[in-house]
C-alpha cells in the first residue's frame, strides 16, 4: 500500500476514534439533567452528582433551566401551601468554594395542581464554566416549610467562542446574616477582604442577596435599604437592595401576597445578580480589598409575628479573559412576538417587534443593523439601530411594525443582527434568534369598555385605575383616567382595522380586586359587544400594577347607506408588497365615486377622485405610504361608503 494512501487512512481512522463530542461544531448544544421532577417533600439541603461535559470545550454560553412544577401532596397533608420560598442553586466542587449559581423565589402556586401549570426559569450561568465539568457534586436548598413542588435542573452547554473566556469564581462573603441586631451588626459578617488582580482580563464583584424576616419595621423582606461597595478602602458605589417592579411579575397571576415589593426578590422570580466592575479600580498583578458595609440600621423585635431581619448574602469575585472580538453585537432575547412564558406580559402582541440586543465586543457599538421576518410570511424588513453601547450593555429596541405579525395567524419570528459599526461581524454565533408566537386577541371594531372603580384613590381622590387604548404609533386612542371612585362607565370605541393595545394600570399596584386589600371594595371591568351589549371579555381584578390586552380590529369588509353594494369590489394583491394594488369596481349603475385611504387612527392619508363609473379596474399606486395596515374607502354619490382592510408590507 502506497505510504500516502496508509496516511490518509489511519488519520481516518483517528478522527472516527475521536469522542462525538470532540467533531461538534460551534452552536452545537448538549444539555445535562441534574435532577429531573424531583419532589420536594422536606425543607433542607437535597443533594446529587452530575456528570458533565470535559474541560476540553469552549462555550459561548452555559445556561441553567429551573422548571419548577407542582404534584399532589398526600391527602390529610399539614403543609402543601406552595408559597413564596427561597431556593438556591450550588456547586461544590471539590477543592474549590462552593458556588451559588442561581437563586429562584418560588410563586404562589396553590392553583397550578389544578392548571397543569409549570414554569422554565433560564439564568445564565457562563460565569461558572471553570467548574461546570467532569463530576460535580451540585446541591439544593430549599427553605420553604410545605411541599408540593416538583424540580427539574438541566445544563445547556452552547459551543462557541464566549465574549471572554472565564477563568474563575471565588466567594468573598456567603452565609445568612441577621440584620439590625445591635449586639452583631451585620458589618462583621463582612470585613474587608484581601485579593490579587489578575495580570490581564477582568474582575467583577457579583452579588446574589435577598432580604427576609421582618421586625417591628418589617425590615428586611420589606423595607429598602441600601449596601456599599469599598475597593481599597474606598466608596466606590451606592446600590439599594431593594425589587419595586412586583406587581409586574411575569409569573401571572399568583395566589398569596405576589404584588408586594420586597427586599430584592419577588414570588416566582428570579434573584438578579448585582454586578460591579473592578478592573478600572486594581493595578494588574497587584492585592487589592473589596469591603461591603449595609446601611446603619438598629431593629426591634417586640410585636407579636415578628421576627429577627435578615439577608441571605453571596459576594463572589468574577475572573475572565481578555475581550475576544472587537465587533460583536449580539441578539440577546425576542421579548414579543414570542410565546415563551417568561414573556408573559407583552405577549400575544401585534405591534411593533420587541427585541433587546447587548455589544460584546470591544469597540462601543454606536450602529447596526437589525433584520426580522416572520418565516413564510411576508418579505424581510430591515431597521437601522443607532446609539452607544459600551462592552457588556444591552439595550431595547421596538422595531416598525410588521404587517404579517399585526394580522397573519400564529407563526415563527426571526431576528438577526449585522453590520455592527459598519463592518462585518466578529462572532456571526449570537447574531440570531427565532421563536414561536401566537396570535393575537380578534375584537370587533365597536365596543364598550365597562368600567367599575372602587374605593382605592390617590393623593388627588382620583380613583387608582385607569385605562387607555393606544395605536401602533403609541398614540392614545380613547382613555379613562383621573374617574371617581365607585363609579360606573361606559365608554364606546370605534376603532379602524388595526392593531391596538388596552392597557389597564392601578398606581396602588394591588389591582381593583384584590383579597389582601378589602378597604378598597371591588372593581370590575369587562369589554361588552357596542352592538347587542354581550360581554366577550373579563377582565381579572388581581392583575397588580398593570395589564395589558393587545388586541387587533380585522378588516371585514363594511358598507353603509347600501349594503347590497358589499360584494362589488375587490382590491388586490393584498397584502402588497411595494404598495401598488388593483382596484375591482363593478357597481349596477354609474355613480359619482370617491376613493380615500385613512390610517388606523382613521385620519385621511390618500384621496382619487374616479368621477362617475360603473365598471372599472384601475391600479392604485400606494407606494409612497409606510408600511402598515390601512382602511380603504370607496364613497359613492349615493351616501353608501364601502371599506376594506389593505395591508402594504
Amino acid at each position: 500500500m502506497p505510504k500516502k494512501l496508509q496516511f490518509l487512512l489511519l488519520l481516518l481512522f483517528a478522527v472516527l476514534a475521536l469522542p462525538e463530542r470532540s467533531l461538534a461544531a460551534p452552536g452545537d448544544t448538549t444539555r445535562v439533567t441534574i435532577w429531573n421532577q424531583r419532589k420536594l417533600s422536606r425543607n433542607g439541603l437535597y443533594d446529587t452528582t452530575a456528570i458533565l461535559p470535559g474541560a476540553g470545550t469552549r462555550y459561548r454560553k452555559v445556561l441553567l433551566h429551573y422548571i419548577l412544577g407542582r404534584y399532589a401532596c398526600t391527602p390529610g397533608s399539614q403543609y402543601c401551601g406552595s408559597w413564596d420560598y427561597t431556593t438556591r442553586v450550588l456547586v461544590r466542587p471539590p477543592a474549590h468554594d462552593p458556588l451559588e449559581i442561581a437563586r429562584i423565589m418560588t410563586p404562589y402556586a396553590t392553583d397550578w395542581l389544578a392548571l397543569n401549570k409549570k414554569h422554565d426559569y433560564v439564568v445564565d450561568v457562563t460565569d461558572y464554566t471553570p467548574v461546570l465539568n467532569g463530576n460535580q457534586p451540585f446541591q439544593f436548598d430549599y427553605q420553604g416549610y410545605s411541599w408540593g413542588f416538583t424540580l427539574t435542573l438541566v445544563l445547556e452547554y452552547i459551543e462557541g467562542t464566549p465574549p471572554q473566556d472565564p477563568i474563575d469564581v471565588r466567594n468573598v462573603y456567603d452565609g445568612t446574616y441577621n440584620y439590625g441586631d445591635a449586639a452583631d451588626p451585620i458589618d462583621n459578617h463582612m470585613p474587608a477582604r484581601t485579593f490579587t488582580a489578575p495580570s490581564t482580563g477582568t474582575t467583577t464583584l457579583k452579588n446574589l442577596v435577598s432580604g427576609h424576616g421582618f421586625d417591628d419595621a418589617n425590615c428586611a423582606e420589606f423595607c429598602n435599604k441600601y449596601y456599599r461597595v469599598l475597593v481599597n478602602g474606598t466608596l466606590r458605589s451606592t446600590t439599594q437592595l431593594w425589587r419595586n417592579d412586583c406587581g409586574r411579575n411575569q409569573v401571572y397571576p399568583q395566589t398569596g401576597t405576589w404584588v408586594y415589593d420586597r427586599g430584592n426578590w419577588c414570588p416566582g422570580a428570579v434573584v438578579k445578580p448585582l454586578r460591579h466592575a473592578l478592573t478600572p479600580l486594581l493595578t494588574p498583578g497587584s492585592p487589592f480589598t473589596v469591603d461591603i458595609n449595609m446601611q446603619a440600621y438598629t431593629g426591634t423585635v417586640t410585636r407579636q409575628g415578628a421576627a429577627r431581619a435578615n439577608y441571605i448574602w453571596t459576594s463572589q469575585l468574577v475572573t475572565a479573559g481578555p475581550i475576544n472580538f472587537r465587533n460583536d453585537a449580539a441578539m440577546e432575547e425576542i421579548i414579543s412576538p414570542n410565546n415563551n412564558e417568561n414573556y408573559f406580559r407583552d405577549n400575544p402582541s401585534c405591534g411593533g417587534p420587541k427585541v433587546r440586543i447587548r455589544n460584546l465586543g470591544s469597540t462601543t457599538l454606536t450602529a447596526a443593523n437589525i433584520s426580522y421576518r416572520v418565516q413564510g410570511r411576508g418579505a424581510v424588513q430591515t431597521y437601522a439601530w443607532t446609539g452607544s453601547l459600551a462592552y457588556g450593555r444591552d439595550t431595547l429596541v421596538v422595531l416598525p411594525i410588521l404587517s404579517a405579525v399585526q394580522n397573519g395567524a400564529a407563526g415563527r419570528f426571526k431576528a438577526w443582527i449585522a453590520q455592527p459599526n459598519g463592518a462585518r461581524d466578529s462572532n456571526a454565533y449570537n447574531d440570531t434568534l427565532s421563536v414561536k408566537f401566537n396570535a393575537t386577541a380578534v375584537l370587533p371594531a365597536s365596543f364598550v369598555v365597562a368600567m367599575r372603580t372602587n374605593n382605592a384613590v390617590t393623593n388627588t381622590l382620583a380613583s387608582e385605575t385607569s385605562w387607555q387604548v393606544f395605536d401602533v404609533a403609541g398614540n392614545v386612542v380613547k382613555q379613562r383616567v383621573n374617574s371617581n371612585a365607585n363609579t360606573t362607565y361606559n365608554d364606546t370605541l370605534r376603532l379602524q382595522p388595526g392593531c391596538y393595545a388596552l392597557r389597564v394600570t392601578d398606581l396602588g399596584c394591588d389591582g381593583f380586586d384584590w383579597w389582601a386589600s378589602p378597604q378598597a371594595g371591588t372593581g370590575t371591568m369587562r369589554l361588552n359587544d357596542a352592538r347587542t351589549g354581550a360581554t366577550f371579555r373579563n377582565f381579572s381584578g388581581d392583575f397588580g400594577c398593570e395589564y395589558t390586552l393587545n388586541f387587533r380590529v380585522a378588516g371585514n369588509p363594511s358598507a353603509t347607506g347600501n349594503p347590497a353594494l358589499l360584494t362589488v369590489f375587490d382590491v388586490y394583491p393584498n397584502p402588497s408588497q411595494d404598495g401598488r394594488f388593483t382596484l375591482d369596481l363593478n357597481l349596477p349603475a354609474r355613480h359619482d365615486v370617491r376613493l380615500n385611504v385613512r390610517d388606523a387612527l382613521g385620519r385621511r392619508v390618500w384621496t382619487r377622485d374616479m368621477g362617475t363609473v360603473k365598471t372599472t379596474v384601475q391600479p392604485l399606486e400606494l407606494g409612497k405610504l409606510a408600511e402598515g395596515v390601512y382602511d380603504l374607502e370607496v364613497a359613492i354619490a349615493d351616501g353608501t361608503t364601502l371599506h376594506r382592510r389593505i395591508v402594504i408590507e
